[in-house]
């Protein structure tokens, strides 16, 4: 009997059939676990395309980033001799008006604006993809990160204890099928707002003795190891959509009960929380005793399914190139 895909084996097949059924190239694209409730606050989608992307394929995204380019930013500024560009820099880093609600360094405003992002998503496409487990390529050593390893880890919550262990270990080591529907959805460019100053950002970049620490702070942020590997520059919004996910494992009616009552219950790979998120989540006990959960989202809000990523590198060379075109 051939051996059933792990639940990283599923990410990663998840990965390249959203890929597949969406044109997005396996060279840029990054799939988003934790679904982000933007709603109609530009500020929830803005500090999101904020965050420094890590090096995986697929990344559990809980909260506002750690590491942010405003953060980066700010750090480069800080660590740059004086000089002209400097102090443009400066100026436009501090000013309120690029900031949302005039909070300067907290909600940074990236373009274009959140209506404009509104609306572009609503001439999208309707879309629909299926998934199996059993017969999806899990192949992603050609993909830009070649990696899982910021994907969530738990099948039954975002953590494999969030309902038990032994549920969570069925469910990764059974065959999954996961079937989306796309109301709208669209792959869009995006780009910091005016806080940003491309030019000193890119001068720095090319110049480690325009730093006061030198070589070491540069590489800091920019070297190997540093903070500002790579950047967003293009976001994967939905409005409205439903996830049918199905766990072929045999639960007992007790194993169902758990899942069901339990308030850690958040199913991979679309991770939601109830408590921050106009998503509906419900499950069903099926005859063969597997078990199917519905996650939905009515259309009125945007919806985050995936970011484009690019090398700093790239980004500091010129222009970027768009990942893919969504059809």
């Amino acid at each position: 009997m051939a051996t059933q895909p792990s639940l990283p084996d599923s990410t990663a097949g998840l990965y390249n059939t959203l890929c597949s059924g969406l044109h997005l190239s396996n060279q840029q694209f990054q799939m988003i676990q934790g679904v982000l409730p933007v709603q109609s606050d530009p500020s929830g989608l803005y500090n999101f395309c904020d965050g420094i992307p890590p090096k995986s394929v697929s990344t559990l995204y809980t909260s506002n980033p750690v590491n942010s380019l405003n953060g980066n930013m700010q750090i480069v500024i800080n660590d740059a001799l004086d000089s002209f560009l400097k102090t443009l820099a400066m100026n436009n880093y501090t000013n309120p008006k690029y900031w949302v609600d005039g909070n300067v360094s907290v909600d940074p405003i990236y373009a274009p604006p959140f209506d404009a992002l509104f609306a572009q998503v609503a001439g999208g496409s309707t879309v629909d993809i299926h998934f199996d487990s059993s017969t999806a390529d899990s192949n992603i050593s050609t993909s830009w990160a070649q990696s899982t390893g910021s994907a969530g880890v738990g099948f039954w919550g975002t953590s494999s204890r969030s309902v038990s262990e032994t549920l969570n270990q069925m469910a990764s080591s059974s065959r999954i099928t996961v079937d989306i529907h796309f109301n709208k959805v669209a792959y869009l460019q995006i780009r910091p707002g005016g806080w940003f100053t491309q030019g000193f950002f890119t001068d720095q970049y090319k110049n480690p003795k325009k730093w006061t620490g030198g070589q070491d702070a540069w590489n800091k942020v920019f070297g190997p190891s540093g903070s500002c590997q790579y950047l967003a520059n293009q976001v994967l919004l939905a409005n409205g959509y439903s996830v049918v996910v199905t766990s072929h494992a045999s639960y007992s009616e007790s194993d169902y009960q758990m899942v069901q009552s339990s308030k850690d219950t958040n199913v991979w790979p679309f991770y939601t929380s109830t408590s921050h998120s106009q998503a509906t989540q419900s499950h069903k006990y099926n005859s063969d005793k597997s078990i199917t959960t519905t996650i939905a989202c009515n259309p009125g809000s945007l919806q985050i399914f995936g970011m484009g990523v690019v090398l700093t590198s790239e980004a500091m060379g010129g222009a970027t190139v768009s990942a893919s075109r969504l059809i």
